[in-house]
């Protein structure tokens, strides 16, 4: 199976002998999204004197000819030659795919394109897959042979990592016209959303917003509520505002706030809030950004769903359909008085095994441990674990429902930053199966 390494350089002569120049690149046509899994080589670019021809693949007799192979032979004379000319859709392997990134969907990581392998299918050549280990590297710089070996002596494999063709999509950014490699965004949208924040982190700001931008909404919340704040907030600002409204109204409200928190310029992050269709959810994460941070106000999200003592357990899940709020807020029904004020809770799994038209007053639990918005975090941390709870309400002096601190909340902020890595998102509202 030849390399591109291996291709590029070599001399090319006509069917008479006649020397012509040499191979600086190949050519394959990619259609949307594939022109088949594994794409043929359509071109070839000559380099002859100061010009570039770009000739046809069918054009080419023998691609490794004259004993040692560095000579590729043409069928025809130079004289009879067609020079096909550069297609839009066209894909140039060494100036378009050579040191580009790629994203390794099974490793979650950017990695370097060192060397593309071909394979020779009757009268074509396909691109079959990238190299992105070390020994590409090597190889296009005449060195594979000398230290693999070597390396292998000391205990050091140096083995291959292919990427396949079809794992991957060609696609064209918008920074300067140049050609990527990119996983195609289904495939992104698939991943768990602390994964696809782990590739976001990698990439230039550029491309961050690039991919970012060719997400839907809900995927886009979901890998800016993962990556650090300060990144969150860098792609937003680079987006327009109305796309950046749209991606904080589905994010959790607390963490919305978070990011917006460290856009720098106040009035970029008030654009952003006046763009959002709901101007009352704008107003909560206005409010929530009025905290202290670290303090239970600050942490706390506003979507929680609150009913009032006196209906059915029936008419409580009809309200939490309805409002569809924040699944890591699911656990409590948060009830409340005429006056508003929180008089209990009822635990999510009561309310579903409760016989058919139970009140909810009935099963409510009036024992409260709540909060204030100045709690600071580890207060709520300690009250969290002391009773066991999945969410702490958080009161204004009045008693009303201000909000809930969930142990996610609490794991954003405490934890250690190599803890989070690897903690699962058993309550987080953005998790995702696996």
């Amino acid at each position: 199976m030849p390399y591109l390494s291996h291709i590029l350089g070599k001399r090319v002569v006509d069917s008479v002998g006649q020397a012509m120049g040499h191979i600086v690149d190949l050519a394959i046509t990619v259609e949307e999204p594939f022109g088949g899994d594994f794409p043929p080589v359509t071109l070839v670019l000559v380099r002859a004197g100061s010009a570039n021809l770009r000739l046809r693949w069918e054009l080419i007799a023998d691609l490794n000819a004259v004993g040692s192979g560095n000579v590729c032979l043409l069928d025809e004379p130079r004289a009879r030659l067609t020079i096909g000319q550069e297609k839009e859709g066209e894909i140039y392997l060494r100036r378009d795919v050579l040191d580009k990134q790629i994203l390794d969907i099974s490793n979650y990581r950017l990695v370097r394109v060192n060397d593309v392998f071909l394979l020779e299918d009757n009268d074509q050549l396909r691109a079959v897959g990238v190299d992105v280990s070390l020994r590409g590297l090597l190889r296009r710089i005449r060195m594979e042979d000398r230290i693999v070996p070597l390396a292998r002596k000391m205990g050091w494999p140096m083995n291959r990592q292919h990427i396949p063709w079809n794992q991957v999509e060609v696609m064209r950014t918008e920074s300067g016209g140049q050609i990527q490699l990119k996983v195609p965004t289904d495939k992104l949208s698939r991943l768990h959303p602390t994964d696809l924040a782990a590739i976001v982190q990698q990439m230039s700001p550029v491309e961050r917003t690039e991919v970012v931008e060719q997400l839907d909404v809900e995927t886009a919340a979901y890998a800016l509520e993962e990556v650090d704040d300060e990144v969150a907030a860098d792609i937003l600002q680079s987006l327009d505002n109305e796309k950046a409204a749209d991606i904080i109204e589905e994010m959790d409200p607390d963490e919305a706030a978070d990011v917006l928190g460290e856009i720098k310029s106040d009035a970029t992050a008030e654009a952003i809030l006046q763009a959002m269709d709901d101007p009352e959810e704008a107003a909560d994460i206005k409010h929530l950004l009025s905290y202290e941070e670290g303090t239970a106000g600050a942490l706390m999200t506003t979507d929680v769903t609150t009913v009032r003592r006196e209906i059915t357990t029936d008419e409580a899940i009809t309200t939490l359909r309805r409002e569809q709020p924040a699944p890591d807020t699911l656990h409590y029904f948060h009830v409340e008085d005429d006056d508003g004020k929180l008089v209990g809770v009822v635990g999510l799994a009561e309310v579903v095994i409760a016989p058919t038209g139970t009140i909810i007053g009935s099963i409510l639990r009036d024992e409260l441990v709540t909060v204030d918005p100045q709690t600071d975090a580890e207060e709520c941390a300690r009250l969290i674990a002391k009773y066991d709870l999945l969410s702490l309400p958080v009161l204004d002096l009045h008693g009303q429902l201000l909000g809930v601190v969930t142990v996610d909340d609490i794991l954003d902020v405490l934890a250690p930053d190599e803890w989070k890595a690897r903690l699962p998102h058993v309550f987080s509202s953005r998790g995702k199966e696996s």
